[in-house]
């Protein structure tokens, strides 16, 4: 594992054409790749658009994980050996449906998979199953990798939970609305430095049935600044080199011995169980 990771995150539109979306998703690692990337994530249900109005209209979009959609994105992966994060709507077994993240590896395989676990009334959102496992944190040669997913970031349970397995990125594929500005301007940066881990969101700037989302991807480091950070009028692919060593200490020490903070070893968990009282 190399601690220096060139990081991507791809801040681009959506329709609700799957054929369509597939074909600039693939462009987009193209490019990706011409730029030496290791890691990029892509905003949420990239794959097929998002703002639906019954269940129905967005089954006949969803893909599945074994399908001709994601066997093309494992191709430009192989490839052009990037680890990609992308966001679709996931049709499985008995006409269940999810909003899923994917992590697809450099040699092509499926190496992680998280459904949604925070559902808004929003959207698709309102008609998808609500996922039960547990987001995961992925070992790979660039980092332990966290997937969550855009409303996920509301709940400091769920970047405290990647940051205590492990993760040296969270991956966060969204579609932040133009209403949600103070997700990009406060949240991300306070998961970031809370956890003291990567942060990249990926998000659109376009509309879709009169729904206008306001851009502002970004990556934000484990000190809470902001590396990397996209407007909210057009498409782009942003890039930082991240060293991932930032995010694997999680002590600050501003004067050695006078002034020290161990964001992990400093907590009390034994006084926390209210939080997951139901």
């Amino acid at each position: 594992m190399t601690d220096q990771v060139k990081l991507a995150v791809a801040q681009m539109g959506a329709t609700q054409n799957v054929a369509e979306n597939l074909v600039r998703v693939l462009s987009v690692l193209d490019e990706a790749a011409t730029q030496d990337v290791d890691v990029v994530v892509l905003p949420e249900c990239v794959m097929s658009g998002y703002m639906f109005e019954d269940r129905a209209e967005a089954v006949s979009r969803a893909v599945t994980v074994n399908g001709p959609e994601l066997a093309d994105i494992a191709r430009i992966c192989r490839e052009g050996q990037l680890h990609v994060v992308v966001g679709l709507l996931e049709r499985g077994h008995d006409d269940d449906l999810y909003n899923t993240a994917v992590l697809v590896d450099d040699a092509g395989q499926l190496i992680g998979h998280y459904r949604k676990t925070h559902l808004p009334c929003l959207g698709v959102d309102r008609f998808v199953d609500r996922g039960t496992e547990t987001p995961p944190v992925v070992a790979t040669r660039h980092g332990n990798i966290g997937l969550a997913i855009c409303y996920d970031l509301r709940f400091p349970e769920t970047a405290r939970s990647l940051a205590l397995a492990g993760a040296d990125i969270i991956a966060q594929p969204s579609t932040w609305p133009s209403e949600a500005a103070m997700l990009a301007e406060h949240f991300v940066p306070v998961r970031a430095c809370e956890n003291r881990v990567f942060v990249a969101v990926a998000n659109r700037a376009d509309e879709e049935s009169g729904v206008s989302f306001m851009g502002r991807s970004q990556i934000v480091a484990p000190s809470g600044r902001r590396i990397a950070e996209a407007d909210g009028e057009s498409d782009c692919l942003l890039t930082a080199v991240v060293d991932l060593g930032d995010a694997r200490d999680k002590r600050i020490v501003n004067v050695s011995g006078e002034y020290e903070v161990s964001l992990f070893a400093d907590r009390r968990p034994e006084l926390y169980g209210r939080i997951t009282e139901q």
